[in-house]
């Protein structure tokens, strides 16, 4: 039992990769091999690569063959006579080798070290129940340390050590390194640096037997489970070694693609016509390349080198707590080597908890999970369910709720009823008045008001209330009656006559622009035969027209028929025949709205026979401009003009002409539509200002100047 105690005390002090949970330094796993089995260590030099003089003990030299190694852990630091150590060197595979050799079990016992038993008793703190008994007992809780010799082989080879410790029900416990969260580490080297070996017992015949370990189903589920956890963490360690081995394997298959390149550049055509030794050299150059991926291809071999079982004095504390009508045991564990208390786990929230209450059930519950009933006051945990009522949001239990059978929540009795309907019960949330009667039921019976919605609000019905509209097949509890067929129709579809002020429904009423009118209050016009709520007389001719074929004149604002009023194309104009002008030349229909009578000669002219004068710049028809560019007006402005100051007259006000009145001496005239000035400046040449007589009061429209310059550029205007 020596031996093996002692074999896994080596493994634990060397502190491999596992128990540290990170990469382990080779250097500092080698000293502490040879240190721990009683070798000298001498460093030789001061320098951090300095090799190290081992002399070994009997048992070492016998296996290693030497009294003495110089071992070193860099390559460019190694001298004559120093071993290299690495990964997988001879001196590793040999210290591996000699491990390998002793015993794979320990069996050890660490001491107890809090003996006092009343921090068991100070652990919980009841809330609502008092003590009604209590046992104290010893126990014994195991763990299980399973090291596993992980070996990755490519074109080199790597080895580590992991380790996993598992409590007895297969929990692995996190160790120094790892990311496990608030749960407890476990130092497994600490723990066998403390152990010490269980004493070994006597059989009848006074014969020292083995400590007695656990059945052999159980260790092997636990080798199972720890092998999980072995897997997992080579799993990860392959990304790396693979990541590391790529970059390698490349740069062999290129060697081999260039030199065989090569090899077939220097071969002559003349000298291989058949292409046969190319072709070799092709087979070659595949068959080099499938064995270098196969020597770099990664294998990883996995072997349970040791495992560990080590006994935690554990005591126990079994307490009876009791509120009157509710027992429960709760077990207070307290570690005797590290003083580590376990106490019970709230039964909703499985947290460890101090202060302690029993709800209605029985159940262990903590201050936070604790809720109580608002209707019969229990006090229960958060798993068995103080759910909010869905209506008026009070806690109540499975006793004082009842489970909403549509939406699952569960209401207090005030906010439940049973539905008429269906009978089923069900909250308050999920049912609804009926707006017109208002009986309460489920809302998957009523149905929305389609009139309210067109307004903008929303109503919920009954069956019995909605009625289903004939006109738009929707259901509401808006309804008339159409006084003409007796039907009952929703407020939607019924229209109000706007002669008569009776309700109709759909087929009885027109529209006609934009009013209702029932089929009484409509007249048919004689003329276009549609349906009209009044008549018109045509002015000319007395015949009765409606609205929509009587033709309103433009200019006299008065009625006609078609036959006696005609629409503009140009100007979309309706005039009537009195109102309608003519070309004098061409006959062609005029506008006087759009197209005014010739301002001299005061007779309608269309556009193919109008002209522009020069000077004024004002449109007449085509006789009263003459040859010369120049209207009537303007041309006898010479003779029949008469002197007047602009200067001193309303039309100054215009800022146009309040600019250059000073500057010219006017003449005027005037015929029916504009009156002309013209000005004479020997400095600015000729300036033409327009007033429209037309408008009321009259205005100035144009001011133009005329000069010989302006006339070749084309006569601008201000």
């Amino acid at each position: 039992m020596g031996a093996k105690t002692t074999t896994a005390q080596a493994k634990s002090d060397t502190k491999p990769e596992a128990v540290q949970g990170q990469t382990v330094d080779l250097q500092q796993f080698t000293l502490a091999f040879f240190e721990f089995f009683g070798a000298e260590i001498t460093r030789q030099g001061r320098k951090k690569q300095s090799p190290y003089q081992i002399d070994l003990p009997a048992d070492l030299a016998t296996h290693f063959g030497k009294r003495a190694l110089s071992l070193s852990f860099q390559q460019s630091e190694l001298a004559a006579g120093q071993e290299l150590v690495t990964q997988g060197s001879r001196i590793f595979d040999r210290m591996i080798a000699y491990l390998e050799g002793r015993s794979a079990l320990t069996v050890q016992k660490l001491p107890s070290r809090f003996l006092g038993s009343e921090e068991l008793l100070k652990a919980i703190r009841p809330v609502n129940v008092g003590i009604a008994g209590l046992r104290m007992q010893e126990q014994v809780q195991l763990l299980f340390a399973f090291t596993w010799r992980i070996t990755y082989r490519a074109d080199d080879k790597r080895e580590e050590l992991y380790t996993v410790v598992l409590d007895e029900s297969g929990t692995r416990l996190p160790q120094p390194g790892d990311d496990r969260g608030e749960a407890e580490i476990v130092d497994l080297a600490q723990l066998l640096s403390d152990a010490e070996p269980v004493p070994l017992e006597q059989n009848e015949e006074g014969h020292l037997i083995p400590p007695r370990l656990p059945p052999m189903t159980q260790l092997v589920r636990l080798a199972e489970t720890a092998r999980k956890y072995a897997i997992y963490h080579a799993d990860l360690r392959c990304v790396t070694h693979e990541a590391e081995i790529l970059p390698r394997l490349y740069k062999a298959l290129n060697r081999l693609t260039t030199y065989y390149q090569q090899q077939a550049e220097e071969i002559y055509d003349a000298h291989d016509p058949t292409g046969e030794k190319r072709q070799a050299l092709e087979i070659d150059l595949q068959r080099k390349i499938a064995e270098e991926v196969e020597n770099h291809r990664l294998r990883v071999d996995l072997n349970l080198t040791s495992y560990a079982v080590i006994h935690v004095p554990v005591g126990t504390a079994e307490i009876t707590l009791s509120d009157g009508k509710q027992e429960s045991v709760v077990r207070v564990r307290r570690n005797r080597y590290n003083g580590a208390l376990r106490r019970p786990a709230c039964h909703a929230c499985g947290e460890e908890t101090t202060a302690i209450a029993i709800d209605r059930n029985g159940h262990i519950t903590c201050d936070t999970c604790l809720e109580q009933c608002a209707t019969c006051q229990e006090l229960l945990c958060a798993r068995c369910g103080v759910a909010p009522c869905p209506v008026c949001g009070k806690g109540n239990c499975d006793t004082c709720g009842q489970l909403c059978w549509a939406c699952g929540e569960r209401a207090c009795a005030e906010h439940s009823s049973q539905c008429p309907i269906c009978g089923d019960e069900v909250c308050h949330a999920c049912q609804a008045e009926c707006a017109h009667c208002g009986v309460r039921q489920c809302r998957s019976h009523l149905r929305a008001d389609h009139v309210a919605a067109e307004r903008g609000t929303t109503e919920l019905i009954c069956t019995t209330c909605a009625t289903r509209c004939p006109g738009c097949q929707q259901y509401s509890a808006h309804n008339a009656t159409c006084s003409a067929s007796g039907q009952r129709f929703c407020e939607r579809c019924l229209a109000t006559c706007a002669t008569c002020g009776q309700r109709f429904g759909p087929g009885f009423y027109q529209v006609v622009d934009g009013h209702a009118y029932c089929s009484t209050c409509l007249i048919v016009c004689p003329s276009c035969h549609a349906p009209a709520p009044t008549t018109l007389t045509c002015t000319a001719c007395g015949e009765t027209c409606c609205t929509s074929c009587r033709q309103l004149c433009a200019v006299c604002g008065d009625d006609f028929c078609v036959q006696h009023a005609q629409r503009m194309k140009s100007c979309e104009h309706v005039l009537c025949t009195e109102h309608t002008g003519h070309c004098f030349s061409c006959a062609r229909p005029v506008c006087p709205i759009c197209d005014p009578a010739c301002g001299i000669c005061e007779r309608p002219f269309c556009p193919d026979h109008s002209a522009v004068c020069e000077q004024c710049g004002c449109t007449y028809c085509r006789e009263c401009v003459r040859r010369s560019g120049l209207c009537d007006t303007c041309a006898m402005m010479h003779r029949e003009g008469k002197r007047y100051d602009l200067a001193i007259s309303p039309y100054a006000a215009d800022p146009k002409v309040g600019a250059v009145a000073r500057h010219y001496r006017w003449q005027t005239s005037s015929n029916e539509a504009y009156q002309i000035f013209v000005g004479e400046s020997t400095l600015h040449g000729r300036m033409v200002v327009i007033v429209d007589r037309r408008a009321d009061p009259p205005k100035v429209v144009a001011v133009r100047k005329v000069g010989p310059i302006e006339a070749f550029l084309g006569r601008g205007w201000r």
